[in-house]
């Protein structure tokens, strides 16, 4: 590697600094370069104006890996190519091979790309275009000012898609370090500061190493590395299993819905779910991924209690006697969308996610789950109640999260156990 420094990424776009939009991509990148051992030293947001995007650049040093993402496109206010010829003092050039890449994408569309989204294919002079294989905009690589430069658009699903060829290209380049020994531990149903607690002893004991935690959509990850490329000792990755036990659900970079995936097309199970409070993000979760086809069978949204009478079957006394979020009724539920679905397994979800509609046998967050399996001896249900602590939004997603968790656990532990064992009960904590 010609130098070394760290990460600096520079979001571009008015949308982020008006609220409009949400940088998820600094995640994207930091995630996908920090087996290399590199660093996140500075991130910035700055508006679509050419010397906002100077000035951003100002800020970085020489050695770093800078990181451009948006204002890539074809419109008026996409100047981040002009900004960063500009900063680098150099032309900004129609690039061939970006401009057949821009071309090739119209082709498979069945279209001709305008006049100005041939703009794509122009290039600050010195770096090399990265097919783009979900937009029409290249990545574009290079070294200018004694930095590796990145620039992406900034729509995240072409910053994930880019991300792989980006990051070949920097390695060819010499622009990586080596890869560093690296654990990476994905858990679920467990809160931050548990996973801290828990990691805490094998942390203190080897110093050497470099520990992170992070928050993520599933739950919480554990990043373990070797500091400057060295390895990990080789009895650290079996103390961690031991140290974190079954709240880990990937040993990859796999995430959750993908997990249950795999196990679902290798056991040969077939699944479907019966919704209420996500009102189809359970379903949306686990078709996350192509192949899903292959064991998804559908699902019921069953919002209002007429149509978990109707659809899914739960007796109407039941229903007025219990309330919809409660045990009996969602153990129902998950019963009848397996049979009404002819799947090996269902689950259901009924909860109260805010901000209104608690009371005090039932506050906000209150959530029921339930697992119907079929079986030799006949159906199998399990249920568990949950309290999450959080607003609407985060509501659904810890459901969404917890649900697809515990299939992963009933589909790992056996129908013996089922998927809440009391010895891995997770309590949400405010």
């Amino acid at each position: 590697m010609e130098a070394a420094g760290g990460i600096c990424i520079i979001a571009v776009g008015d949308e982020l600094l008006e609220g409009r939009t949400v940088d998820t991509n600094s995640r994207r990148l930091q995630r996908a370069l920090g087996g290399h051992g590199l660093a996140a030293r500075l991130v910035q947001a700055v508006p679509d104006r050419l010397e906002d995007i100077g000035q951003a650049l100002q800020r970085t040093r020489p050695g770093d890996l800078v990181v451009l993402t948006g204002g890539l496109g074809s419109t008026p206010d996409d100047v981040t190519r002009q900004g960063v010829a500009a900063w680098a003092g150099v032309a900004l050039v129609d690039e061939p091979r970006a401009l057949e890449l821009v071309r090739a994408r119209f082709r498979n569309l069945g279209r001709e790309p305008r006049p100005e989204v041939l703009r794509q294919g122009q290039v600050p002079e010195g770096m090399v275009p990265v097919p783009n294989p979900v937009g029409s905009a290249p990545g574009l690589v290079g070294r200018l000012r004694q930095r590796w430069l990145v620039l992406l658009p900034g729509f995240p699903a072409e910053v994930e898609g880019l991300l792989p060829g980006v990051v070949d290209e920097l390695r060819g380049r010499g622009a990586l370090p080596p890869v560093s020994g690296t654990l990476v531990r994905r858990c679920a149903q467990v809160t931050e500061l548990d996973v801290v607690r828990r990691c805490r002893p094998l942390a203190e004991s080897h110093p050497e190493l470099v520990w992170s935690w992070w928050v993520t959509d599933w739950g919480v990850d554990v990043r373990v590395r070797g500091q400057d490329g060295q390895d990990i000792p080789a009895p650290v990755p079996a103390e961690l299993d031991l140290a974190l036990g079954e709240v880990v659900f990937s040993r990859d970079e796999r995430d959750l819905p993908q997990v249950v995936q795999d196990l679902m097309l290798a056991q040969g199970v077939t699944c479907g779910t019966a919704e209420s409070c996500t009102a189809g993000l359970l379903g949306g979760a686990l078709t996350a991924h192509g192949g899903s086809s292959g064991f998804f069978r559908g699902g019921i949204l069953a919002y209002a209690d007429q149509v978990k009478n109707r659809l899914l079957g739960v007796p109407a006394d039941i229903l007025a006697a219990a309330g919809a979020v409660s045990e009996p009724v969602v153990r129902a539920m998950a019963e009848g969308c397996r049979q009404r679905l002819d799947c090996s397994l269902a689950v259901a979800v009924s909860g109260i996610s805010g901000p209104g509609g608690g009371t005090p046998d039932k506050p906000v967050g209150t959530t029921w789950m339930a697992v119907a399996a079929e079986g030799a001896g006949g159906a199998r249900v399990w249920s568990h109640v949950y309290r999450f602590p959080a607003d609407r939004r985060r509501n659904r997603l810890l459901t969404v999260a917890a649900a697809l968790d515990s299939l992963r656990r009933l589909l790992e532990w056996g129908p013996e156990r089922g998927p809440w064992d009391v010895s891995c009960a997770w309590e949400v904590q405010p």
